[in-house]
């Protein structure tokens, strides 16, 4: 029995160390590393997709415009503008997403823009 109290102390410690290492990476790295979507005065990045390993696709807002951006180890690679009508006008200044018709509408416009980028 003495023995067994040693064990279970390890185990808690284990336990917390473990815990507090997965908050630590959901919460202050996961901010750091862009987690939440930067706005500026003039600039908003209104939506960000994942396109591989260090590769994403940003939607920006400059003013009234909308702009689709590749964003890649190697730089960001302005890939187009985005028409306005093919998001909704609460979309496109609040930057939500609550029915999403907003991610429905963004891979049109993507599909659109590497169509006109082919040409």
């Amino acid at each position: 029995m003495k023995e067994l109290g040693p064990l279970l102390w390890a185990l808690l410690v284990t336990c917390l160390i473990l815990a507090l290492a997965y908050w630590f990476t959901r919460h202050v790295v996961g901010s750091m590393a862009g987690g939440k979507l930067a706005r500026g005065r003039r600039i908003t990045v209104l939506e960000q997709v994942s396109v591989g390993k260090d590769q994403r696709l940003l939607l920006v807002r400059v003013g009234e415009r909308l702009y689709l951006f590749g964003a890649a180890p190697g730089g960001f690679t302005n890939l187009g503008e985005v028409p306005k009508e093919l998001l909704d006008d609460d979309e496109t200044t609040t930057g939500g997403n609550s029915n999403g018709t907003m991610s429905e509408n963004f891979a049109q416009a993507l599909r659109r823009i590497l169509e006109q980028r082919k040409r």
